[in-house]
């Protein structure tokens, strides 16, 4: 049985997917030769798509990612005041990590929780394939449970990814204009490690729901809603959040904006 992602995509057809979206042509910029794509499935709860490349005598994995599917019930979107007519359906990342084993990080980008290697600078592209398969599903969009709050950072400057949920959309804009001072991993660390906190004094923590890119004109009106709207804008002024003094104080921490913790 040959493994397939979402029963449908092979390896030749993803390699094709990878080589229309300019991914391997910018990897090869890169020095990388010899890219392959393989699906994964053992001992995985979904298969995973991973791509190899060869450089400095070695078969290096630059890019593994895992993509499922998921549907919204319209009883999610009238709980929020909007009448969706019918399920909205989603191919979901589950998993999406580009890494160059080759490099060195920078001084001044520090690795990311969690974070190996740096990045490849081809994630953009890579979405390319996401939207191109969740367009020839039918799907109504792309959707990912980002695991930590540089995941949702990224996400919505890459390809402007939503909640859909507005007022947890709102809330996340408190949180990153709030943790604005920080770098993108010492805010992320900052609220993995609980030094975040709202203005009653709990502390801030990570359960993300759906992260949206919309593809259908039935979830894209959704999003420019007035109802989404206004949930945006009322978790952006009922959230404000703060960093322990503790932790602005940790050796390292906030080197790019001293003084401002």
């Amino acid at each position: 049985m040959i493994d397939k992602v979402l029963d449908r995509y092979d390896a030749t057809a993803l390699q094709q997917l990878f080589e229309d979206a300019g991914v391997v042509g910018a990897l090869a910029r890169k020095g990388f030769t010899g890219i392959e794509v393989v699906v994964e499935s053992a001992g995985r709860a979904l298969p995973h798509a991973l791509l190899f490349g060869h450089k400095a005598g070695g078969r290096l994995l630059l890019l593994d990612a895992c993509v499922g599917e998921a549907t919204v019930q319209p009883a999610f979107f009238v709980h929020r005041g909007y009448p969706m007519e019918r399920p909205i359906e989603l191919a979901v990342v589950h998993w999406v990590r580009e890494e160059d084993p080759t490099a060195a990080f920078a001084a001044e980008r520090p690795p990311l929780p969690l974070q190996d290697h740096t990045g490849l600078g081809v994630l953009r592209l890579a979405f390319r394939v996401i939207v191109r398969i969740a367009s020839d599903l039918g799907k109504d969009g792309v959707g990912s449970v980002p695991k930590f709050f540089h995941d949702a950072a990224i996400f919505l400057h890459s390809r402007l990814f939503l909640f859909l949920d507005g007022e947890e959309q709102g809330r996340f804009e408190a949180l990153a204009r709030d943790l604005r001072h920080l770098r993108l991993g010492d805010a992320s660390l900052a609220v993995l490690s609980g030094a975040v906190r709202d203005a009653h004094g709990l502390l801030a923590k990570w359960v993300p729901g759906y992260q949206v890119l919309p593809l259908s004109p039935l979830l894209t009106a959704y999003f420019h809603s007035s109802q989404y709207v206004g949930r945006v804008d009322a978790g952006l002024s009922q959230w404000a959040f703060t960093v322990d003094a503790d932790y602005c104080q940790t050796p390292g921490i906030n080197a790019a904006h001293a003084g401002q913790c």
